[in-house]
Formats: C-alpha cells, structure tokens, sequence
C-alpha cells in the first residue's frame, strides 16, 4: 500500500490525523493575555521550550489563569506537543508526572484518543516525508504558522498494535543511547576547558587527566 512516508504492508491502515487523535491549537492572545504570566506559577508550554532534548518551560501563569484554561489546554502525560509558530517540525513528548503543564499559543497539543502509541506517534513525526509535509502546510510569513485544521488533515500510517510498540521501544532504546554519549560528549568537553589553560600557562596535569590520543 501506498503511503506519505512510501510503501507498506497491506494490513497497516492510513487514516487523517483527527479521525484517531485530538488536535487542539493553543490559547488565542486573548484567553490567554500577557499579564497572566507569573514566577513560580503553573508551567506553559511555548515553542521556545521545545528541543530535541524534550520541554523546558520557561514561562508560568497563576492558578486561577490555569483552572480556566486547563479544561481546553490542560496537557497530560503522553501528549505531543508540536511547535504552530515558528519552525514547526519541531515537537516534543509531555514527560510523566507533567499533568498541570499548560499548552501555550504558540504550539499544538496531539493526544492520541484510539489504541495508538504516542511513542509511535512521535517517531512517525519525525519522518523525513512527514517533516516535508509539515513544511509544505506551513504558510510563510514573517512567521511561519501551521494552521490546525490543515494538521488534522494530515495522512497518519498506522501499523498494527504490536510494532507500533515494537518501533517505540527500539526508538527509546536508540535515544538513551544519544542521551548517554551527549553526557559524555559534554564531560569531555569541561574536560578540556580545564585541561588546556592549565597546561598553556605550564602546570602540570594529573596522570590521570591525561586523554588517549586514539580515544
């Protein structure tokens, strides 16, 4: 069978995005207003937080701000959020023990509402194909925005059950390693802020410091 990301099995399905998840953008500039913003309030997800390395929030509401949106834009473990303003192929998973996080107006909420993996999910955004797809709905500007209705739209490849768990795990399982080897990358790297001004102004290095040149 024919697909967006090419061909696959007879037995896997392709439905539209809304027919098996809920696609919500976030709150307009007039639900959610500026002066709501607080420090040390109720996290909101905003397309600045969004990384490969998973949601940093960097800006919070206070608690009555987030009792009225939370009905609409309350986010949950599991949920995807994708970047609306901005480079919108860019998206990240909600983490566990993440349920008063908020959605921002700068991004879109994905939750799954079928027997669908958001790890699944979130593998399937990242496919080439569907990256270009998200670029091609993205209508230019000053700043380029993906309207939600044409997200909803978009063609979603849907293995049975078991692989779509079967991709999920061998995805995390790739992740961790990235994660492990970028923490080495980075000790290494501190390693030689403080190596090399030591040893150009002739003090001796510790034995042990000393790195493989074949390492």
């Amino acid at each position: 069978m024919d697909t967006l990301i090419g061909s696959v099995p007879d037995d896997w399905q392709t439905r539209r995005l809304d027919e098996c998840c809920d696609v919500r953008p976030g709150p307009s500039g007039s639900t959610l207003r500026s002066s709501a913003y607080v420090i040390g309030g109720v996290p909101v997800v905003k397309a600045g937080d969004i990384s490969p390395e998973g949601i940093n929030p960097s800006v919070s509401v206070d608690e009555k701000t987030a009792e009225r949106l939370r009905p609409a834009y309350g986010l949950s473990p599991g949920d995807i959020v994708l970047v609306r303003i901005g480079r919108t192929t860019r998206h990240a998973m909600v983490p566990e023990g993440q349920e008063r996080w908020l959605l921002g107006g700068s991004c879109i909420r994905i939750r799954a509402t079928q027997d669908i993996s958001a790890d699944y999910l979130a593998c399937y955004l990242t496919h080439p194909a569907v990256q270009e797809w998200l670029t091609e709905y993205t209508q230019r500007g000053v700043l380029p925005t993906l309207n939600g209705h044409k997200l909803s739209a978009m063609p979603l490849v849907l293995p049975p059950p078991a692989v779509q768990q079967g991709i999920a795990e061998i995805a995390r399982a790739i992740d961790t390693k990235i994660r492990a080897h970028k923490d080495v990358i980075q000790a290494t790297r501190t390693l030689r802020e403080l190596l090399i001004p030591q040893m150009l102004t002739g003090n001796p290095v510790l034995p042990e410091a000393n790195v493989s040149r074949d390492a």
